[in-house]
């Protein structure tokens, strides 16, 4: 390698069901109850007929849905409804759905 350049780092978090590398998401690394961490949780939803990936740990869910999943407990309809909303306002504004 030449000097002055480095190797692009991997991710430390895994990857998405799409093969790409997990970052810290929206929240940070949370520990869940049997003591792993987590850092994103990936859905599909249709957006325009095409399945999208998109993060379901996000900003706008409240306490006792972030316990749901530190749990590994199935998100609800209002969980996915608000993954949803916050996917569609980054895309609207031309933005990755993904913390960067």
């Amino acid at each position: 390698m030449p000097l002055g350049v480095q190797a692009t780092p991997t991710s430390s978090y895994g990857l998405r069901p799409d093969g790409t590398a997990k970052g810290r998401g929206w929240l940070g690394p949370i520990k869940t109850k049997d003591g792993r961490m987590m850092t994103e949780k990936s859905i599909g939803v249709d957006f325009d007929g095409k399945e999208t990936l998109i993060p379901l740990i996000v900003p706008t869910l409240n306490l006792m849905e972030i316990e749901k999943l530190k749990r590994d407990e199935e998100a609800t309809p209002e969980m996915i409804k608000k993954a949803t909303a916050f996917a569609k306002q980054r895309m609207a504004a031309g933005k990755s759905v993904w913390a960067e």
